[in-house]
């Protein structure tokens, strides 16, 4: 199979600014996107680029989009870095391969466009068909593709090609598949297939689902039956890169989302685990001792739970809103690309925005409904274990005061008994010199003994003088209650 003049555009983008103290760090390269249009050079036209030297990142700080290019780079208005070199084809011919590199800043962002192509002539003759499978000689060492990076937003593959003669058209896929398959290297995971339409006249395909998000690769193959597709092309192109852009964004702030969806889910189990340990204040409750030590404990921590819980799902909120800004920034460059092509068909760049991002918005949507109820229970949960421990502890105090009081009771009780042991002693010290005589001598008409006599007294004073006491402090607990 052959296609005629080949084109390879890469749109790549990634934030140069964020929020994020992660994206923020010194250590992140914010320059390796210049760095990738580098390495495509050297790969594959042996071109010593050095694109981030000819750069001025700092140009014009408030307008939202610029052109990085340094002012003394720039030729007749040219603001890309130009690009060419020879591709040798079966060791037996060279190829002329021309292209360029335009860095751009779009709002918080950089992006590259980087194109590689097979001119559609040479020393103003038309140049030959090439077999499919030289795609890969302008894919060496897959240097296309955009390696990960914390900066790094997305990229968008546009593979374009003129179709050969009219049997071409009856096998219209089937080519598009085998420029995918020989773009990339042999074994590689080749992104899959998703739709097909028409774009300004010609068929294009779409590869890369959304189903399969973290091996996600967007590829477009755009195959030209006349001139009318490849010459609206390059009338809309800033609109086309801008669209890419506010998709990749948009694509980037889903994908993140499901990572916090998936922290989402652990919280909200931990904070079921949480509220299925907190006791319950039923009949057979009182039955058992309630520790405080760990309700205080678990009072201590749900905040805690509640704050990284509240932030995660404000972070999802937030891709939410930037789902909806960048999917009505898509709408109005499509919006300006049919103010250019008044009665063009552009249903094919449409889907995107009705119909999946749509799923993105309706998805996070069903997400913080689910999860805002883990909000309520943690609200609720706090509440409870509040109030548990508020009415354990009032109880314990209760407890605690009796107990006190009982002590204190006692205490005056045997006070006062002693007291009164102490001034009935004093009889028995009155008769301690007694002691020693014959007790016959001492009770004559066989009466007790004067000493055992006192001790009896002293006891019963003693007996006497505590109920007295506990009587009196019977009297001051029921006044007190």
């Amino acid at each position: 199979m052959k296609i005629y003049a080949p084109n390879i555009h890469l749109f790549a983008f990634q934030l140069y600014k964020s929020a994020s103290n992660d994206i923020n760090n010194s250590s992140t390269d914010k320059d390796f996107l210049w760095y990738q249009a580098n390495a495509i050079a050297s790969a594959t036209l042996h071109q010593n680029l050095q694109l981030h030297q000819r750069l001025d990142v700092n140009k014009n700080p408030d307008n939202p989009r610029v052109d990085l290019l340094k002012d003394s780079e720039v030729i007749d208005d040219n603001y890309a870095v130009d690009l060419q070199g020879n591709i040798s084809l079966n060791q037996t011919q060279d190829l002329l391969i021309k292209g360029f590199a335009h860095p751009l800043r779009i709002y918080d962002s950089y992006s590259l466009w980087l194109n590689l192509r097979r001119p559609e002539k040479e020393n103003n003759n038309q140049t030959d068909d090439v077999d499919i499978t030289f795609l890969r000689q302008l894919n060496q060492n897959n240097c296309f593709t955009v390696p990960a990076n914390p900066l790094f937003l997305g990229q968008t593959l546009l593979i374009t090609g003129w179709l050969t003669g009219a049997k071409d058209r009856q096998i219209i896929q089937q080519i598009a598949n085998e420029c995918l398959k020989s773009f990339f290297p042999d074994n590689y995971l080749l992104p899959p297939f998703n739709r097909q339409g028409e774009l300004f006249g010609s068929p294009i395909f779409e590869y890369g689902l959304f189903s399969q998000l973290n091996n996600y690769q967007h590829v477009l193959i755009w195959l030209f039956t006349d001139k009318q597709a490849d010459s609206k092309f390059n009338q809309c192109y800033q609109e086309l890169l801008d669209l890419f852009f506010f998709r990749a964004k948009a694509v980037k702030a889903y994908k993140d989302s499901r990572k916090i969806y998936q922290e989402l889910d652990s919280a909200y189990r931990k904070v079921e685990d949480t509220i299925d340990k907190v006791p319950k204040l039923d009949e057979t409750q009182y039955d058992n001792k309630i520790n405080l030590s760990n309700l205080k404990n678990q009072l201590k921590a749900l905040p805690q739970i509640s704050l990284t819980y509240t932030r995660l799902l404000r972070n999802l909120e937030e891709y939410q809103n930037t789902i909806a800004i960048n999917t009505y920034n898509y709408n109005e460059r499509l919006q300006q690309i049919k103010s250019i092509f008044a009665n063009e068909d552009i249903s094919f760049l449409e889907i995107f925005s009705q119909k999946n991002c749509a799923y993105f918005q309706q998805q996070i949507n069903g997400d913080l409904g689910y999860f805002r109820h883990g909000s309520e229970l943690l609200g609720k949960a706090i509440d409870t274990i509040r109030g548990i421990v508020e009415i354990e502890q009032a109880e314990r105090d209760v407890e605690q005061a009796k107990r006190d009081r009982t002590l204190e009771t006692t205490i005056q009780i045997i006070g006062i008994g002693f007291g009164g042991g102490a001034i009935a002693s004093g009889v028995i010290v009155s008769h301690i010199d007694k002691i020693n005589q014959p007790l016959a001598a001492l009770s004559p008409d066989n009466q007790p003994h004067p000493f055992f006599a006192s001790l009896i007294l002293s006891f019963l004073a003693v007996l006497l003088f505590s109920g007295v006491g506990w009587f009196i402090s019977w009297l001051i607990t029921k006044w007190r209650n």
